[in-house]
C-alpha cells in the first residue's frame, strides 16, 4: 500500500518576487514528493541493505520479508496439484472406457428392443439388458462427475497457487517509483504488518520549487505560464518550468526574510513545476526564477 504525502524542505532563501522590468524574479528551494512505500505481507525484515540516500531504480527489489512458510505452502499445493493431474487423466481414461460401454449397451439394448417388438426376444432377454444398459449409463455419468469433480479441483489449487505466489512476490520490498531513498522506518530484522511504512521515497523526475509573488505582479500570473529555472551548480543551462499552482490567499511574507518590514508585505504562494528528465536537479538545493511578465 503506498501513502503520498508532500514532502516540504525549508525555504532557505528568500522567495520573494523581485519586480524587474518585464520580469518577475525570485529565488527557493526545489521541492519533491515524498512517496511512502509500505509493507504487504506480515513478517520479519531479513534482507535490508538501502541506505538513506541511495539512488533506487522503478520496480528495484530493496529488501526482503521472510517468505519460509509461503514457500513450503506453494510446495505442497504444487504436490496436491501434481497428484489431482494425475487422477484426471485417470478420470479422462475412465470417461473413455464408460463411453466405450455406454455405447455397446446401447446398441445391444436397442437390438433386444427391437427383438421384443417381433417376438424374437423374451421379456427376460429384454430385463436383462435393460439392467445393463442402465448400470452402463450411470457408470458414464459418475466417470463424468469424477472429470468435473478433479478439474474443479484442479482450478482451485491453481488459484490457490497464484494466491501464494502473490503473497511471496508481496515479501520483496520494491520501489513504486525511481528516486532517493530519504528515509527508513524499519531496519533489517524488524517485523512488519500489512501497511505499515517502510520507506520514503522521493521522485525526482518531478519536482517543484515556491515562489511568493506581491500583490502588484499576480495579474501576469496564471496557471501553465513558462518559467525558467536557474541553479548555481549549471549556471549556464536555463531549465523550464511551468505554473500549476496559485495560491488564492494572501499570506504574509515568510519569517526567514531578514526585515521586519519586508515580513509584513503581503503575498500569494505560487508553485512551479520544474522536469528533471537528466537528473541535474536535487531536493534541497537552491534555486533561481525568472518568470515574463508579457
Amino acid at each position: 500500500m503506498r501513502f503520498f504525502n508532500i514532502f516540504f524542505t525549508s525555504i532557505l532563501f528568500l522567495s520573494c518576487s523581485n519586480s524587474q522590468h518585464n520580469q518577475i524574479t525570485g529565488s527557493g528551494v526545489i521541492e519533491g514528493t515524498e512517496i511512502i512505500i509500505s509493507s504487504k505481507a506480515n513478517g520479519q525484515i531479513i534482507q535490508f541493505s538501502a541506505k538513506e540516500g541511495d539512488v533506487i531504480q522503478k520496480d528495484e527489489t530493496i529488501g526482503k520479508i521472510d517468505d519460509e512458510k509461503l514457500l513450503l505452502q506453494k510446495e505442497l499445493l504444487s504436490a496436491g496439484l501434481e497428484e489431482i493431474q494425475y487422477l484426471l487423466k485417470s478420470a479422462r481414461a475412465n470417461i473413455g472406457f464408460a463411453q466405450a460401454n455406454f455405447a455397446n449397451m446401447k446398441k445391444q439394448y436397442d437390438r433386444v428392443q427391437a427383438l421384443m417388438k417381433d417376438g424374437s426376444a423374451t421379456q427376460q432377454q429384454f430385463d436383462n439388458i435393460e439392467v445393463q444398459f442402465k448400470n452402463a449409463d450411470t457408470q458414464l455419468q459418475n466417470a463424468q462427475n469424477n472429470l468435473s469433480a478433479s478439474a474443479m479441483k484442479e482450478q482451485q489449487l491453481q488459484i490457490q497457487l497464484k494466491l501464494v505466489g502473490s503473497q511471496i512476490n508481496d515479501c520483496q520490498i520494491k520501489a513504486s517509483h525511481a528516486g532517493v531513498l530519504l528515509k527508513k522506518f524499519k531496519e533489517e530484522g524488524e517485523f512488519v504488518a500489512i501497511g505499515l511504512p517502510i520507506l520514503s521515497i522521493a521522485d525526482l523526475s518531478n519536482l517543484w520549487i515556491k515562489l511568493y509573488v506581491a500583490e502588484t505582479d499576480l495579474g501576469f500570473i496564471k496557471l501553465g505560464k513558462p518559467a525558467e529555472i536557474s541553479i548555481d551548480s549549471f549556471p549556464e543551462k536555463k531549465l523550464p518550468g511551468k505554473i500549476i499552482w496559485i495560491s488564492s490567499q494572501a499570506e504574509f511574507t515568510p519569517h526567514n526574510v531578514q526585515t521586519k518590514d519586508a515580513r509584513t508585505d503581503l503575498v500569494y504562494a505560487v508553485k512551479i513545476e520544474v522536469p528533471n528528465p537528466e537528473g541535474l536537479l536535487k531536493i534541497g538545493m537552491p534555486a533561481d526564477i525568472l518568470i515574463q511578465k508579457n
